[in-house]
């Protein structure tokens, strides 16, 4: 009883005492000025206008100065006695008059910006090192629209159902508030206390300050996912080199003289921004940004990328200045979809001598999203809201919010699954899936033409392919599938099941139970697909494939015990049998040529090459991340990567004489990987990994050391493969060692070739190397092109022991062909 009088006390006087300030913005001419800042002299606090120019501030009574802040505007402070009644203060700005004064540091014969930003320059690491730390509070709001979009994509209709209201545009529309701490150099921690994603109550946003950390102090602002290499900064140490500038006035505030300096590109197609940098006299501190990108600075995803960066007065005894509010706004088109976006971050509460505590950046948990922030009412939003919504957004949110309960009960949700389940002829290509919306399942059956395939062993072959799915609401599921298949030359079926549960999701653990009797390559990461192997088959009589028939039963578990350290382990038991060719069937007979046995060591010799066996096999591996960072959310953690290598160690046992199992042998493997940036000219990857059976009394071929080569004029591109090797050339029961390098140079060539750049290529130089004890060495080089992260194509060379050099060229979807 007692809190719960404290609490309306609490809540009548802030209500009772708080005045409310509203307004809106505009310039001189009527326009709408939006994102303007709008806060208390003195202080932090403050907020932006919309994007209708709107804004409101929630004061305790008392003696205020507002001051009103817009790029390329007079500065206007406003005198505010703040009572117990709503207030309504629009305020009109005027266009700043800038001054082409004389200044004392002109160089002789260049602009007078030059001289401006290089004391910019100079103080450039003072200014990104003077805050060692801070603490602050981050509300950020998000719009994403797609305003077109095509009615087919490939070859499946588009349909965003009740995620894009058509009206608006709008497809996601969020609101969060954090605590935000940094220590250098890189050491962040959030904390989202309230998250509101319009139309799901019990969704949690996406936004996170950290993301909004452009900083013009840093040589190369990190821009993810639209940028490889960043863009230059227009005071970074070698700016000079990217960047012409212009001075184009500067007008006083505060006493203080602000010179608004236009950047320009030397070259228009370099990672570099365009637009204007504000910088104060004698400080020579950046003041503010309107800066922008267009798909010239080599941008992915995005045509243009605004980002307006404003300062503010955070301790006014050390003359500390920092953001006080960010706005990034972007327009896209890619793959005929077409929209744009805004995200605006409004930071307050400053603290730059904060005290955290020791363990306050232990862990690596960037962000941590509260169980309860999605369970602010209106009301909370409507007090804690710095940003006014549009009217766009506020019926949005109404459309969205008075429609939910009606789309999450189940007569809706099943008349939704009575429109999508219905099957239609193009589920022959793509497959179909029931689905019950309401239970959280969902029963698939593949595509039977995607199972129709051709090796020499089965000949033509075909089935059918199932799955089912349950999500609980305690974030666990479960997944089962399984696979049939007949082949037609040898008369046989074969097949095999799986069931996993995954109980959770934060610590990516599951256990799973498989079997059956099917046919699976020597090399169990299965180096050519089913689909390559039998257009190569049929066209080219080159059956790469090599097989044998195992009736097996695997369990297997994983769970990351804690954070960077994940396990998993798995018991098998297998029963191995030799199998032959079946068929000479050929669309295309070449001349003088003709399959090759099903025995990968003696392709001429077509006898069964290996006695049945079988093997009871012990499998684990411990994956290693330190300092691995994540995002910590209710329903699952995101892994974001670590500064350090990853580290791996793989086991395998052999165990002889249990359960009749022939085996016996020890195979240890450790491996090591990581990307590095060297900023403008790209990431580099690495994977090295090293390996021997330290004991191998008895081991048959499916249990040797595999590499995935690779003969055909198709690739996968993925961190392990080779392109000039053959399948099992080098399999071994020796010490054996692996390096591979990929340089992703992200435009860095191209760029700089006309006509080339327009086609935003990526470049990619790699290199293998293996190495056995008894087959010798194997060496590539190769050096790629690639689209979008998506298509690619390699020239590659190869030579290595007992092999002249070649050369070939390989071309597919990253992580797709074979």
């Amino acid at each position: 009883m007692r809190l719960l009088i404290t609490a309306f006390f609490a809540f009548f006087i802030h209500h009772s005492f708080a005045a409310l300030i509203t307004g809106k913005v505009t310039g001189a001419d009527g326009e709408t000025l939006a994102f303007a800042n709008v806060y208390i002299k003195g202080t932090t606090t403050g907020t932006t206008t919309n994007a209708e120019g709107n804004y409101r501030l929630e004061l305790s009574a008392g003696d205020y100065i507002i001051v009103f802040r817009y790029i390329g505007y007079k500065t206007k402070e406003v005198p505010v006695k703040a009572g117990t009644e709503k207030q309504q203060l629009d305020i009109v700005l005027d266009p700043e008059h800038y001054e082409l004064r004389e200044v004392a540091i002109k160089a002789t014969d260049e602009d007078p910006a030059y001289a401006i930003i290089r004391k910019a320059i100079a103080k450039r690491k003072y200014y990104l090192n003077q805050v060692q730390r801070y603490s602050c509070n981050v509300y950020i709001k998000g719009v994403q629209r797609i305003v077109k979009y095509p009615k087919k994509f490939l070859g499946q209709e588009v349909d965003f159902g009740d995620i894009l209201d058509k009206k608006t545009g709008i497809f996601y529309l969020s609101e969060s508030v954090s605590t935000y701490s940094f220590q250098r150099p890189d050491k962040v921690k959030e904390v989202m206390i309230s998250s509101k994603v319009s139309g799901n109550n019990r969704a949690f946003s996406f936004n996170q300050a950290s993301d909004l950390q452009f900083s013009p102090y840093d040589n190369i602002m990190e821009v993810g996912g639209i940028s490889e290499r960043g863009i230059i900064s227009p005071i970074a140490n070698n700016a000079l080199f990217y960047y012409d500038y212009r001075l184009d006035g500067s007008y006083l505030e505060n006493g203080i003289w602000v010179n608004k300096i236009a950047v320009i590109p030397k070259r228009k197609n370099d990672p570099v921004h365009r637009g204007y940098i504000y910088i104060q006299d004698s400080t020579w501190r950046v003041h503010s940004t309107d800066l922008y990108l267009t798909k010239q600075a080599q941008i992915q995803f995005v045509d243009t990328l605004r980002i307006n960066l404003t300062y503010i007065l955070a301790d006014r005894e050390d003359d500390i200045w920092m953001p006080g509010s960010m706005t990034l706004r972007f327009v896209f088109g890619v793959f005929g979809f077409e929209g744009s976006g805004d995200y605006v971050a409004v930071y307050s509460k400053y603290n730059v001598k904060p005290q955290f505590p020791k363990k306050q950046f232990k862990g690596g948990e960037v962000l941590k999203v509260n169980e309860d922030s999605n369970k602010r009412d209106s009301v909370y939003w409507e007090q804690i809201r710095p940003i006014p919504l549009t009217e766009i957004e506020q019926t949005d949110y109404i459309k969205r919010d008075s429609l939910r309960e009606i789309r999450e009960s189940e007569p809706y949700l099943d008349s939704i699954d009575h429109k999508s389940n219905k099957f239609v002829p193009g589920n022959l290509l793509s497959g179909y899936t029931y689905t019950n919306r309401f239970h959280k399942t969902s029963y698939t059956i593949g595509s039977p033409l995607e199972m129709i395939q051709f090796n020499t062993v089965e000949g033509w072959n075909g089935g059918l392919r199932f799955g089912f799915t349950k999500n609980y609401e305690e974030k666990k599921s479960i997944d089962a599938g399984a696979r049939v298949r007949y082949g037609f030359s040898n008369e046989k079926v074969s097949g095999s099941g799986s069931v996993r549960y995954s109980y959770n999701r934060k610590r990516f653990a599951y256990v799973q139970l498989e079997g059956g009797q099917d046919l699976i390559q020597f090399n169990r990461s299965a180096p050519i697909s089913p689909i390559l192997n039998t257009g190569y088959t049929l066209f080219s009589e080159e059956n790469y494939m090599k097989l044998f028939n195992n009736t097996f039963v695997t369990v297997e578990s994983r769970t990351e015990l804690v954070n960077g350290l994940r396990l998993t382990g798995s018991l098998q038991y297998e029963n191995r049998k030799a199998v032959t060719n079946s068929t000479d069937y050929t669309v295309v007979d070449k001349a003088g040529r003709t399959y090759t046995s099903n025995n990968p060591l003696d392709p001429q010799n077509d006898a069964i090459w290996f006695a049945d066996n079988k093997n009871l096999q012990l499998n684990l591996t411990a994956r290693f991340r330190p300092g691995q960072r994540y995002i910590n959310r209710p329903d699952f953690n995101y892994i974001l990567g670590s500064k350090w290598p990853t580290f791996t160690i793989h086991y395998e046992k052999g165990i002889h004489d249990i359960l009749e199992s022939e085996t016996d042998f020890d195979k240890l493997e450790a491996g090591i990987n990581d990307e590095l940036s060297f900023g403008m000219i790209g990431k580099l990857s690495y994977w090295v990994t090293a390996g021997d059976f330290i004991n191998d009394k008895s081991v048959y071929f499916m249990d040797v050391k595999h590499f995935d080569g690779n003969k055909t004029a198709f690739s996968s591109f993925s961190s392990t493969h080779y392109d000039l090797l053959d399948y099992y050339s080098f399999s071994t029961t020796g010490l054996y060692t692996t390096v591979h390098l990929e340089h992703r140079f992200g435009g860095f060539i191209f760029n700089k070739i006309p006509g080339l750049r327009k086609l935003k290529l990526n470049e990619i130089a790699g290199f293998r190397y293996l190495y056995t004890e008894d087959l010798g060495e194997h060496y590539e080089f190769s050096f790629g092109i690639e689209k979008l992260n998506f298509i690619r194509l390699d020239v590659v060379t190869g030579f290595g022991t007992n092999m002249k050099p070649i050369t070939g060229i390989v071309i597919g979807l990253n992580g797709i062909i074979n």
